[in-house]
């Protein structure tokens, strides 16, 4: 979609062209930090067992966990 080394169009001008944000070119996503993907995991096996829990709840139970 987007050629960095184009010889004749800058990357500016790609963007632009593309309708895209030029800052949206050098993002790099980031890996989520392994606790963080266990704890969403979590939440979301609560959630499913339990759907009327809300927030409150979901936290009660995460800290009876231990987590």
């Amino acid at each position: 979609m987007v050629e960095r080394d184009h010889p004749e169009i800058p990357l500016s001008k790609q963007a632009e062209l593309l309708s895209l944000n030029r800052t949206s070119l050098y993002y790099k996503p980031v890996d989520k930090p392994e606790e963080e993907v266990r704890l969403k995991h979590r939440i979301d096996e609560i959630y499913t067992d339990h759907p009327a829990y809300g927030s409150r709840r979901i936290t009660a139970v995460l800290r009876l966990e231990g987590c």
